[in-house]
């Protein structure tokens, strides 16, 4: 009869389904034991789904936030959902930039497009936004020969513009390659790297480069990085840089892929084989098992009441640093004070305290006002912030329900209808981090989350989760072979009494904190710490 090992799944985000389903699939493992895994979580519904939303019924389910994911930067998500039989398409989204004036005693509020960039690593070229346009617009009735040299003007300046943006897209994916990125660039911030890669020859300042990369790097790259990371500016700004150049690098070249039918076909595949499901369940804290104090037991909040589960031989914290940190915290302190587990727990929690989290409101709406201005200047994705120059005026709109600080970076999405959705129907818009807000009768659901954001601290403190080992010199991070921190599982791997206690989360890996990161710090968790500790072999790759 197979040896029974009780493992806790705390959170069902990606990261938590992924462990569960790899530990509930015999397939991929040759032993004698057997897993009996319970999934945790403090919501009514599974995490990863629990703030999409329905619309017209359940014609369209909107995944919240939104889940698309790009060739070169997520192999290992890919894989899983070509193993679990996902169906995703291509999505190579165009993206507007934007800047957005507040409005004044004598003006209205104008957001007004400055770069238009139609997709596909750049092969898709530009479009020429409307405000280059308007003083040919303006000529109209007046002469023939008045209205060709404006018109003349306007293209000259636009391919002007378009050279000065191609000549900086260069520039940026020479500095991306992972062989010619210079020294200390994986202490370098953002903020520094972009400040010491303007050019400052004589020929750069006679032909205006460098004051175009600087531009670059402030209305693009800026812009860009705030609302892939869902940061403020001044986080971006003082992100190691090194993540970015990664991200450049590896997705050149490559499409964007949404899911076809949702993260909850995502979630019914992962859970397909979940036996013990424990929702609107908020862990209160963790002890020793009072039967057995090797093991552990997971005491729980829930409608019915308080409930103790008891007799978990690892529990692997999938969630947030911030909610894990608690919890150990917990464990800890139920110690005795010459504990043999007493230390390495500590060190856990130390370790996650260097990980810091910034808000993020995702807002599904129907306002099309979040928008440029001018129609022809909206694009799939719309990235627009404050202009510099008004923006001290703007600084006391903080939070509110609907929205955040000016110096996050607004993104709405213009949502695609499913196939036979009611064309009648208004266009649903996804705004994350609004820094203006839609109007109240349009919002349909408002969503706070919290997101990792990276920093040079947080990346050291990585180390004691995840090491990369064997990269080459022409990879990036996470491309080399990956293995477990020393402070993953709490001492289990070196005989020290007690569970094994393992964090995984898009935090825990190399690189932006994404779902790639989900995947394969649940997998490594799995593969190298509770299966490893257990005497489970691997029989072959999961996908």
């Amino acid at each position: 009869m197979p040896r029974q090992v009780k493992v806790a799944v705390i959170g069902t985000g990606l990261a938590g389904l992924t462990a569960a389903y790899l530990l509930s699939n015999p397939d991929t493992q040759e032993s004698d034991v057997e897993f009996e895994v319970h999934l945790f979580e403090k919501a009514s519904t599974l995490g990863m789904d629990c703030s999409s939303i329905s619309c017209h019924g359940d014609a369209w389910r909107v995944d919240v936030p939104m889940r698309s994911f790009q060739g070169g930067y997520y192999p290992q998500l890919i894989a899983l959902y070509k193993r679990l039989g996902v169906a995703f398409r291509e999505a190579d989204f165009s993206y507007s930039f934007s800047l957005m004036t507040p409005p004044t005693p004598t003006q209205e509020r104008q957001i007004t497009a400055t770069m238009i960039y139609n997709g596909s690593s750049g092969l898709r070229g530009l479009s020429m936004p409307s405000i280059l346009d308007e003083p040919y617009r303006a000529t109209k009735g007046r002469g023939c020969f008045v209205r060709a040299a404006t018109r003349a003007w306007t293209i000259g300046l636009f391919v002007l513009v378009t050279m000065q943006i191609a000549v900086c897209y260069v520039r940026m994916l020479l500095f991306a390659l992972p062989f010619w990125r210079g020294k200390n660039v994986e202490s370098k911030t953002f903020g520094e790297w972009a400040e010491e890669t303007v050019p400052r020859s004589v020929l750069a300042r006679w032909t205006g480069v460098d004051v175009a990369w600087r531009d670059y790097t402030q209305t693009v790259l800026l812009p860009l990085f705030s609302a892939v990371c869902t940061a403020p500016g001044e986080d971006v700004l003082r992100h190691p840089v090194e993540e970015f150049l990664d991200y450049i690098w590896l997705t050149l070249g490559t499409h964007h892929y949404v899911v076809v039918h949702g993260v909850r076909d995502v979630v019914s595949k992962l859970t397909a084989t979940a036996r013990n499901i424990h929702l609107s369940s908020t862990i209160s804290s963790i002890t020793p098992d009072p039967q057995d104090p090797r093991l552990a037991a997971i005491h729980c909040h829930t409608p019915q009441g308080p409930i103790t589960y008891t007799g978990f031989h690892h529990i692997i914290m999938a969630t947030q640093a911030t909610r894990a940190i608690p919890l150990l915290t917990s464990y800890r302190d139920s110690l005795n004070h010459n504990h043999s587990k007493l230390q390495a727990v500590q060190r856990q929690i130390e370790c996650l305290e260097a990980f810091e989290y910034r808000d993020t409101v995702v807002v599904n709406h129907t306002d099309s006002t979040l928008l440029p201005d001018d129609p022809n200047d909206r694009r799939e994705l719309n990235l627009i912030c404050i202009d510099k120059e008004p923006r001290a005026a703007c600084q006391e709109k903080l939070w509110s329900s609907t929205t955040v600080p000016s110096s996050y970076t607004m993104a709405t999405h213009v949502l695609r209808r499913p196939q036979g959705y009611p064309i009648h129907l208004s266009v649903v818009y996804q705004t994350t981090n609004p820094i203006i807000p839609p109007r109240e009768e349009t919002v349909l659901s408002v969503a706070k989350l919290e997101r990792a954001v990276v920093t040079v601290k947080s990346k050291a403190a990585l180390k004691g989760l995840y090491r990369e080992e064997g990269r080459r010199w022409w990879q990036c991070a996470g491309q080399g072979a990956c293995r477990m921190g020393e402070l993953q599982g709490a001492g289990r791997l070196s005989n020290v009494q007690g569970p094994g206690l393992w964090i995984c989360g898009s935090y825990a890996y190399a690189g932006i904190p994404l779902l790639e990161g989900c995947v394969v710090s649940a997998r490594t968790v799995v593969e190298k710490g509770v299966r490893k500790a257990e005497g489970v072999k691997t029989r072959h790759e999961p996908w």
